[in-house]
């Protein structure tokens, strides 16, 4: 029979050019990996075997029938093996594998491989597959079932592809049932054309596929930086799981890129990371993975040498500066490190434990190896679960603003408010602002909550008849990132003529630590809004740094004395001479003094004698709704009374 061996050869040049290219690039040892280049080898093998069987074939006469029972047989059998191998391939892609379903198709799989080679093995004695009667090919009678295996197997591919969509993306999808689909037509093509051998350059064709869609060296690969990325990283985590083995992960964290980006530009900033990368592989046998970002990690075995010798030789690396176009560069490597499964046991939890203890790292300025614990991970995960709270928040506008009275010494009445953010969630119930204010601030949502509560803080003031509830003023907090905002004045000032709420009504409160930014836009943003009527006071003052500079650089109106201020004061005679000469300093300057974390009455005689000019706290009321304290203000006379008027009478 004239055999049409073309397209076999044509297969096995594609193959070959298939594998050129997947070993020319660096790439990631995984079991998919082992597994796409198994069917290349079935792929070539059967090609190989088909050619040589047309010569054999065509001169039983000179050829011993040994041999054509081997080229045969291995043809047979390389070829059923490629879809059976094709099959396990794609239960592991979609993460079947060690699913239910997967355990049980795998053991089909091994009947199927294991009845393939049965009858090749046996077919020299019982002619089941083919066998040769006067020098002449003929088909077996389970030549059929041969075929009736590669369908099945293409089959059952596609449903496990079909089952698991959600597993694997729309093109990975198309590409793995086209592969299944045109395969199957070329099987049939070649059933019923025997002499056309179709079937093994398709499928050379269809692996071809497979290396560029799913299969690529780069799609494990940073190929900026050269080394294997997250992809990689957690493929890595599935196989040392896969074979019940401990691992020790060192994750690390650079800093100081920004100041390089900002000053140098990002093409700097780029080449720096590239200089740092390379340093850091220096002499390292284990593979480094690019995390995101400026996050990397190695994978040490358990209990390895090689984990603190590498955190030690890291950690001293960092003191010394690295260089970027001739310019000496200093930055900062924060370390963690995790055991697997001991403290994370998914890959899930692992990056959870990963980010949770650099993220501790950072808070304490930590420039050693950071534990993470499990007690780190679920903080770090309320953090998670918080932002996204927020982020809800944000979207439905939901958060509640509180109202904490603020009573004036020299008129006698609660003729103020602080308004205060909270936020509520269903199952978490109210959460801190100490808790979530820092994370806004962090994923950048601290504008949206400010513009939100200034909205309702206006919403409410239009609502109410100020005047008649005696309400001079209301304090509203503003966050460092508003403040450095140059059009905040403009943004302000429009949400209060909206609401058509007066200018002098509105008081805004700024931390003292944030006259450490940019002065310029801060002072800017102050003078407009002063000059429209607005007034400023000084938060949180006696915490840190204090000191006076900012008080007679700025147009502060206010100072409010933090609560820790006012508490140490109560228990401790230098704290309390602190506080006086403090309170003495702020009225020379003719600033007006408003003492926060007022609890107790003596408090009250303490801050008054101190000259204060207004006093919060919960002596007098903790923060309300918007309701209680419209009701609250329609009773002062009587919290007055009780709180002040009548104590007051009984000491003189």
């Amino acid at each position: 029979m004239n055999y049409i061996y073309h397209y076999d050869l044509a297969a096995i040049l594609i193959c070959i050019i298939v594998g050129v290219l997947f070993f020319s690039k660096k790439h990631f040892p995984s079991r998919s990996n082992r597994l796409f280049l198994a069917i290349g080898a079935m792929i070539i093998t059967a090609s190989v075997f088909d050619v040589i069987s047309v010569y054999t074939l065509n001169h039983t006469d000179t050829v011993p029938l040994w041999l054509n029972y081997v080229v045969n047989g291995l043809f047979f059998f390389s070829f059923n093996c490629t879809y059976i191998v094709y099959f396990v391939y794609i239960c592991l892609i979609t993460e079947r594998s060690k699913s239910k379903y997967g355990k049980i198709m795998q053991g089909v799989s091994v009947i199927a491989l294991a009845y393939i080679a049965l009858a090749v093995i046996t077919t020299p004695w019982l002619k089941l597959i083919f066998y040769f009667e006067d020098g002449v090919y003929k088909h077996g009678p389970l030549h059929v079932s041969f075929y009736a295996v590669a369908f099945f197997m293409l089959g059952m591919c596609i449903f496990t592809i079909m089952i698991s969509n959600r597993k694997i993306n729309k093109m990975h999808l198309i590409t793995t049932c086209s592969i299944a689909l045109i395969s199957i037509v070329a099987i049939i093509i070649q059933f019923i054309w025997n002499e056309l051998l179709l079937v093994d350059f398709v499928a050379s064709l269809l692996f071809f596929m497979l290396f560029h869609s799913l299969q690529n060296p780069d799609d494990y690969l940073d190929k900026e930086l050269n080394v294997f990325n997250m992809k990689a990283f957690l493929q890595k985590v599935v196989n040392l799981s896969g074979k019940k083995r401990g691992f020790t992960v060192l994750a690390f964290e650079i800093e100081g890129f920004q100041f390089v980006d900002q000053f140098m530009g990002v093409e700097s900033g780029n080449d720096l990371l590239e200089v740092v990368v390379k340093e850091c592989m220096k002499g390292k046998k284990n593979d480094l993975y690019h995390l995101d970002g400026t996050r990397f990690a190695y994978i040490f075995d358990k209990n390895s040498k090689e984990f603190d010798e590498y955190a030690d030789w890291l950690k001293w690396r960092f003191v010394s500066a690295f260089h970027v176009n001739r310019v000496a560069v200093n930055l900062t490597a924060r370390m963690c490190k995790v055991d697997f499964p001991e403290v994370a046991s998914t890959r899930e939890e692992l990056l959870n434990a990963i980010g949770s203890a650099l993220d501790q790292a950072k808070e304490e300025n930590s420039y050693d190896v950071v534990e993470a614990s499990k007690e780190s991970m679920e903080k770090h995960q309320r953090s998670t679960i918080i932002t996204h709270i927020l982020k809800s928040a944000v979207r439905n506008k939901s958060f509640e603003v509180y109202y904490q009275p603020i009573y004036s010494i020299d008129d006698g009445a609660f003729t103020a408010a602080e308004a205060l953010v909270r936020l509520k969630d269903p199952e978490l119930g109210f959460i801190p602002p100490d808790e979530f204010i820092p994370l806004a601030e962090q994923s950048g949502l601290i504008l949206e909550v400010g513009d939100i509560v200034f909205r309702k803080v206006c919403e409410f003031l239009r609502s109410e008849n100020a005047k008649d509830l005696g309400i001079r003023y209301v304090e509203v907090n503003l966050s460092m990132v508003q403040c450095m905002q140059e059009d905040l004045h403009e943004h302000l000032k429009a949400t209060m003529d909206r609401y058509e709420i007066p200018y002098h009504m509105i008081d805004f409160e700024v931390t003292e630590t944030f006259t450490n930014s940019d002065n310029r836009i801060l002072m800017n943003n102050m003078v407009r809004l002063i000059d429209s009527g607005c007034s400023f006071a000084v938060d949180d003052y006696g915490t840190g740094f204090s000191n006076t500079d900012y008080l007679i650089e700025f147009p502060f109106e206010l100072v409010k004395l933090d609560k820790s201020v006012v508490w140490a004061a109560t228990d401790n005679d230098k704290a309390l001479k602190i506080l006086e000469h403090t309170a003495a300093m702020i009225k020379s300057l003719g600033l007006k003094i408003v003492a926060e974390g007022v609890e107790t009455f003596d408090q009250v005689l303490m801050l008054r004698s101190m000259g204060c000019d207004f006093l919060q706290g919960y002596y007098f009321s903790k923060p309300i709704p918007p309701e209680e304290y419209v009701e609250f203000m329609h009773n002062t006379a009587t919290c007055i009374k009780e709180k002040l008027t009548d104590r007051l009478a009984m000491m003189s």
